[in-house]
């Protein structure tokens, strides 16, 4: 990229961070709105983390396998042993890495829409666990009564993290900046290269001493430990986990979706697809539209595809 156009989108990252950070404080905002952005900061994360993957050339389909046990594992360590939030985190992350490794393994020499169908077929595993052994999960009836995000101090002042939406709301922006500091540092690093060589021609990287497997197998690993990371956020922001909640598959299409139409291969792109179109889906259609919110969906995703083909994260783009 060139410094021009690298300057332009650090300028404009700059404008964007500023205003989600300045705007709760101008008083133009409602709880509503704050509480959805916020859950559009998780989404995003779990976009972020996602487009590790499809970096390197892989569709995953599975992600949803991730964040659930994400949240089982945050929601089942608060419950049976009172741990407290920054080690349930680190334990969601954890058990999403080390099932990422084995899919990992277990993949390797899948590729295109194969890969794409096992990973679909991998959310199952956990789900069905999940879902049967009642004496340990509660099976579907879900475990209630997690824990909520505690107190945290800032600048010598209290947050309640539980009962705070804005504290909320910039908690989980935190969070979302440091997803988009790793991926841009894997997109521009060394690493980023190889993720690249990988994407366009696997032999060819072979051939120049990129280890094909080892690249894919970090980017797995990563992948799902963020995403783990933000399934036991979401597990204390709910209070709640349940299999049908937690392991849906509409939380496998929703990154897929949003890096595509945010644009995949800007570091910014995924979290930009993220949040523009799960606000517009949360504050503008479903309250106007209740009944026909779903069309109008689909509509402006047609429309994005048409007019920015390579995503919306591509405007304004950078002079050559």
């Amino acid at each position: 990229m060139k410094k021009e156009g690298l300057r332009r989108h650090l300028l404009w990252t700059l404008v964007v961070l500023l205003a989600l950070g300045l705007w709760p404080l101008g008083g133009w905002h409602t709880l509503l709105v704050c509480r959805v952005l916020g859950f559009a900061f998780l989404f995003a994360m779990v976009t972020v983390a996602w487009n590790l993957v499809a970096l390197s050339g892989l569709i995953s389909l599975g992600h949803a396998a991730y964040f659930g046990l994400g949240a089982y594992a945050a929601a089942l360590l608060d419950h049976y042993s009172g741990a407290q939030v920054p080690v349930t985190l680190a334990v969601a992350g954890l058990s999403a890495a080390a099932y990422g490794a084995v899919l990992a393994v277990a993949f390797q020499r899948l590729r295109a829409a194969s890969y794409a169908l096992a990973t679909l077929a991998s959310v199952e595993i956990p789900k069905v666990i999940a879902d049967n052994w009642e004496s340990f999960t509660f099976g579907s009836l879900g475990l209630v009564g997690t824990r909520p995000l505690p107190t945290i101090s800032v600048a010598g002042f209290a947050v309640d993290l539980s009962h705070n939406i804005m504290g909320q709301y910039y908690f989980l922006m935190t969070f979302l900046a440091v997803a988009c500091a790793i991926h841009a540092l894997a997109i521009h690093s060394r690493w980023g290269w190889a993720l690249r060589a990988v994407r366009e021609d696997e032999r060819a990287a072979a051939v120049l001493g990129v280890d094909v497997f080892a690249t894919r197998f970090t980017a797995t690993v990563l992948s799902a430990a963020l995403t783990g990371v933000c399934g036991g956020l979401y597990a204390h922001l709910m209070g709640m986990t349940e299999p049908d909640l937690v392991f849906n598959l509409h939380i496998s299409a929703m990154p897929l979706v949003f890096a595509i139409l945010g644009g995949r291969f800007r570091w910014y792109g995924p979290a930009a697809g993220a949040l523009v179109l799960y606000s517009v889906d949360q504050l503008v259609l479903h309250p106007w539209l209740p009944a026909g919110h779903a069309a109008v969906y689909g509509l402006v995703i047609m429309v994005i595809l048409l007019f920015f083909p390579k995503g919306i994260g591509s405007w304004p783009a950078p002079r050559s």
